[in-house]
């Protein structure tokens, strides 16, 4: 990437007047729910509230100066919330440590850092290592999770930490006679009226709703008194410089988490561009990865923590009608104002409405429907996706998403080992060939066997697809003529190339000729160069198999019209 990444010149040049109006009503609409969601997150996190509202400001401001996608909003989100609190803990270091908060905002920068570097180096591609049945699992498990670190706050209990969540539900049932009724009675109640204004005409305000009705009637009944936990004080003013102390970290620690905090947070954003935006402007991807790696190693400096975009926030940015990234600035604007002038009242917002917010807003990252539609689509990608669920549920979101890609890497190299090879046959009164076990009409000729590989040939699969081809003229009598139909082989390499010339010679060896059709060009150069093709049935290559057939009726008699189009080579 070698664009200026800053892009709010070109926003400026293309502004027009007509966008005002659509920006600042989604602005304000996301601004209104970033509020709190931004001091929720923080909760998820481990840090004070104050934290989230940093990220809230400094984030969509920088994404408003590099960012290039119109609808995406950035700030904290549940997600990167949980894996920086989940990495925190297995680092060994609690949420009372002296060292917690330094520590996250070291990651957080280094995050960021990672993100520049890589969209610099164009390794936007990262986000395609991620299959859909892995990003479902972990999500699912991952939302799972968040809504259950706030029973804490919504029963007022304090669970024993755990990286393993059997042993934290145990120690959940060991309190059970410590609950605090009312205030679970508030939490619970909370969040079934965020779902119930959910289905009304007021569904994008039911978070700001419950949270000023929160601090009203918290006011009015003093809930501080009840021993109702309350949020506390809030620093007032703006966030200033503050340079994180990157001697007192293990590098060897903060680095492992800081990569995948890094991947996940830009993998997320991604999929939620392409998900809105404009298909006929698509987003350059390492662009995004620098912009957001700005956002989170800048906001880093002044307070701010891990920052990508959430689907709830994005969805609602683009449903009031945001024209251009510019309802970002809109937001920062109102969380400036916030914290200027009206932090003393989020004192006494009472802590079970911020869990109930977050347990609320968990069903968005949901995909239970998706574990159906896989196990009877792809069994082996409904293992990748029940694999990383149950990991991530059991250990945690950073084990489980490494579970995850080591699963799905299994099932990919299984593919890869284990292509998919078809003998065919022509269907009766056609000139059609296919797969004679998906087609009962599909007769093979006589002495005649016609494969089709369905994948490149490498040095990992090739002893895989010439022993099936070796068994499989094994089985047949009188066989003259093995036909390789080579369309998707898109590759070869030179082991394979090696391989497949020795048992060219052994087929030739036992009287049996081998015959290439429909063979892509890059394959096609390699088959000259190496000098397979003169070692072919009528050395040469064939445009098609109904070239091939015609060939093998008369061979003295063949005119081949197609000879030259099928023998190109460079």
């Amino acid at each position: 990437m070698t664009k200026n990444p800053l892009s709010i010149f070109s926003l400026i040049k293309t502004y027009k007047k007509e966008y005002i109006s659509g920006d600042l009503s989604a602005g304000f609409a996301t601004g209104v729910l970033l509020i709190p969601q931004g001091m929720a997150y923080a909760v998820i996190a481990g840090l004070p509230v104050q934290y989230g509202l940093y990220a809230s400001l400094i984030a969509p401001l920088l994404y408003f100066l590099f960012g290039t996608s119109k609808k995406l909003i950035i700030g904290p989100a549940a997600l990167d919330s949980m894996l920086l609190a989940s990495g925190m803990l297995g680092l060994g270091i609690l949420t009372t440590s002296p060292d917690y908060v330094n520590t996250i905002l070291v990651v957080v920068f280094l995050s960021g850092l990672f993100q520049i570097v890589a969209g610099y180096l164009r390794l936007g591609f990262i986000a395609n290592f991620f299959s859909a049945p892995l990003l479902k699992g972990f999500t699912t498990a991952a939302a799972l999770l968040i809504a259950f670190s706030q029973l804490k706050n919504i029963f007022r209990i304090t669970p024993k930490s755990s990286q393993y969540l059997h042993e934290e539900i145990l120690s959940y049932f060991s309190q059970v006679s410590a609950v605090h009724w009312v205030s679970a009675a508030i939490g619970i109640g909370t969040i079934l009226m965020i779902l119930i204004l959910k289905k009304t005409k007021f569904r994008k305000l039911g978070t700001p709703i419950v949270v000023i009705l929160g601090i009203v009637m918290s006011i009015f009944f003093d809930f501080e008194s009840e021993g109702i936990e309350v949020v506390g004080n809030i620093p007032s003013g703006l966030p200033t410089f503050i340079l994180p102390d990157f001697t007192a970290v293990d590098y060897s620690d903060v680095i492992p988490l800081a990569l995948v905090v890094a991947i996940i947070g830009f993998t997320v954003s991604n999929s939620i561009i392409k998900s809105i935006d404009d298909p006929k402007q698509p987003i350059d991807p390492n662009r995004e990865f620098v912009a957001l790696g700005l956002a989170n190693s800048l906001g880093a400096l002044f307070g701010g923590y891990q920052a990508s975009s959430s689907f709830s926030r994005t969805a609602i940015n683009a449903s009031s009608g945001a024209n251009t990234r510019a309802s970002n600035l809109v937001s920062t604007v109102m969380i400036a104002l916030v914290l200027l002038f009206f932090t003393d009242l989020f004192y006494y917002l009472p802590k079970p409405i911020l869990g109930a917010i977050i347990i609320a807003a968990t069903p968005s990252l949901l995909s239970f429907s998706y574990f159906k539609k896989y196990f009877f689509l792809k069994k082996r990608e409904f293992c990748v996706m029940l694999i990383t669920f149950l990991t991530t549920m059991e250990m945690g979101v950073i084990v489980g998403l490494l579970t995850g890609v080591s699963v799905s890497m299994a099932v990919f190299m299984y593919h890869t080992l284990y292509p998919h090879i078809a003998i065919l046959g022509k269907i009766e009164g056609t000139k059609i060939h296919r797969n004679i076990l998906r087609f009962a009409t599909a007769k093979e000729r006589e002495g005649t066997m016609i494969v089709r590989v369905d994948a490149p040939l490498y040095f990992s699969n090739i002893k895989y697809v010439l022993e099936t081809i070796n068994r499989w003229a094994s089985e047949r009598d009188d066989l003259h003529s093995v036909v390789i139909k080579a369309e998707s082989i898109n590759y070869i390499d030179v082991t394979a190339l090696n391989e497949l010339e020795l048992q060219i010679d052994k087929f030739n060896d036992r009287g049996i000729k081998v015959y290439f059709a429909t063979v892509v060009g890059p394959v096609r150069d390699l088959l000259f160069k190496m000098n397979i093709v003169q070692k072919l049935g009528g050395r040469q290559l064939f445009v098609n198999l109904y070239d091939v057939m015609k060939f093998l009726d008369d061979e003295e008699n063949f005119s081949y019209k197609n000879k030259k189009i099928a023998n190109q080579s460079v």
